[in-house]
């Protein structure tokens, strides 16, 4: 499966090469990354026994843009009109290390230990100001905002009926791990695909799940004034239908509200809010103001409430009660062209359970080509406390050459005290030092070198060492 992965994406750069030298009417570019992991994990066995897994991963990366491609006679004399052009990413992911030897098959494979997988991040066509009105995508692709974030194969389209105004429509099908060439990343929350017991009836993660959604926006997307309304739906068909069940049952349904305006670089504001129709409650709502008070000062106000949310299918939706409020507040102060500091304090407040406090205060100071960086911080209140120190440093010997360390200490305790926390391994302490460094061997290949040290409550060294060889590659 590894050979036939990379000869498939190997053939498809040849193949996009080849299609491209001899059409002048467009451009392409090709990024080509691989990333290889050498490092073991403990397990602990039935007996009580340490064993080392080592994972050995591979992963391939390539994206692939195509643009300029309708005709330049329809793009208009400024060329800003009829932009069609095609995006992509595919990723290859394999182990083949002892992590997968033994693992389980059959009835009892968890499927998110596949041993290779290539997967389509995003793949579509797209155009914009399409007779000087319309943007649109046809394929898969990734919306994020705010508030939102999914994924989906279909369509979507977007009408500017004016400068100021836009209508939006999109449909399709979610994108799930159990489609091929999916990645699970982007789909809901909340169910297991590797599910075989009966009662949770597994075959539900098999369907497809239709997706359509709305919005409308005032204003332009980075201008001073943003606003954007929309609506989402999921929904998906009832698998092993018993008598009396609905034919199908909504898996999604949310309606959400997000807006920016800001006045040259003095003022910021930015706000979303979420409401999950299916749950019947807001799951999610942002505030954020910045003001830059005097010439190096900046004062950030932020707010925040979340929810947890999952599938429409998934069981957690009735037990679940971990939402809670957060209230920030951070100044910047810039000490002149060299030195910059900050202070940050939050109070958080859980639902269900207590609230929680802490702050932080830290500074960086640049010059040339090193960077010292030096914070404190303390946590504290519902959950335990966390105190805690971090150094680091940056020095560039060379343009070719660099090397960085740093120090941490912290000192952890649960809600638990004294005996009880003891007991469970609720409370100590961690020092831990690191030194490594990066390398530019050349255009574009740069190899990184770390080593950590770790000395704490409940171990005497915890040495590990890492070797990163990064290569870039273009067309």
């Amino acid at each position: 499966m590894r050979g036939g992965g990379r000869f498939a994406l190997l053939a498809l750069v040849a193949g996009s090469s080849a299609v491209a030298r001899p059409a002048a009417a467009y451009d392409f570019s090709v990024d080509l990354r691989t990333i290889g992991q050498g490092y073991q994990v403990r397990r602990f066995g039935a007996d009580g026994s340490n064993e080392l897994l080592s994972r050995r991963r591979l992963t391939q990366y390539m994206d692939l843009a195509v643009f300029d491609l309708a005709p330049g006679r329809w793009r208009g004399d400024d060329g800003d009109r009829n932009l069609i052009y095609f995006d992509a990413s595919l990723r290859f992911d394999s182990d083949f290390g002892g992590y997968m030897i033994g693992r389980p098959t059959g009835t009892d494979e968890i499927h998110e230990l596949g041993q290779s997988q290539l997967d389509i991040l995003y793949a579509f066509l797209g155009g914009r100001n399409v007779g000087g009105r319309v943007d649109f995508q046809l394929g898969r692709q990734i919306h994020f905002d705010l508030v939102d974030f999914f994924a989906f194969d279909g369509g979507d389209a977007i009408v500017h009926v004016t400068r100021n105004f836009s209508v939006q429509a999109y449909a399709g099908t979610e994108v799930r791990g159990e489609l091929p060439l999916s990645a699970p990343i982007y789909e809901l929350d909340g169910t297991s695909a590797g599910s075989r017991d009966p009662a949770t009836r597994p075959t539900q993660n098999e369907m497809l799940r239709p997706l359509v959604g709305a919005a409308v926006a005032g204003g332009r997307d980075g201008g001073p004034l943003f606003v954007r309304l929309a609506y989402r739906r999921v929904w998906s068909a009832t698998a092993d239908q018993q008598p009396g069940e609905p034919d199908s049952g909504v898996n999604d349904e949310k309606l959400s509200l997000t807006a920016f305006a800001g006045w040259r670089d003095r003022i910021q504001l930015a706000g979303g809010a979420r409401f999950n129709l299916l749950l019947g409650e807001f799951d999610d709502e942002q505030v954020l103001v910045k003001l830059r008070t005097f010439r190096r000062q900046w004062v950030t106000l932020e707010h925040a409430y979340l929810a947890p949310s999952f599938d429409g299918d998934s069981i957690w939706n009735v037990f679940s009660s971990g939402a809670y409020r957060d209230l920030r507040g951070i100044y910047e102060v810039g000490i002149g062209p060299e030195v910059k500091a900050y202070a940050r304090g939050f109070a958080r407040f859980f639902t269900a359970s207590g609230h929680a406090g802490g702050a932080s205060l830290g500074a960086t100071w640049r010059r040339g080509r090193g960077l010292v960086r030096g914070d404190g911080y303390w946590d504290d209140g519902f959950g335990g406390r966390k105190v805690g120190v971090d150094l680091a440093a940056r020095l560039a010997l060379r343009r070719t050459f660099e090397v960085e360390g740093r120090l941490t200490g912290y000192e952890w305790r649960s809600d638990q005290w004294g005996d009880a926390a003891r007991a469970t391994n609720d409370e100590g302490v961690v020092f831990g030092a690191q030194a490594g460094g990066r390398w530019l061997l050349g255009q574009g290949v740069r190899l990184h070198m770390l080593l950590e040290d770790n000395v704490g409550t409940y171990y005497f060294s915890q040495f590990r060492g890492l070797a990163v060889v990064e290569v870039d590659a273009s067309l």
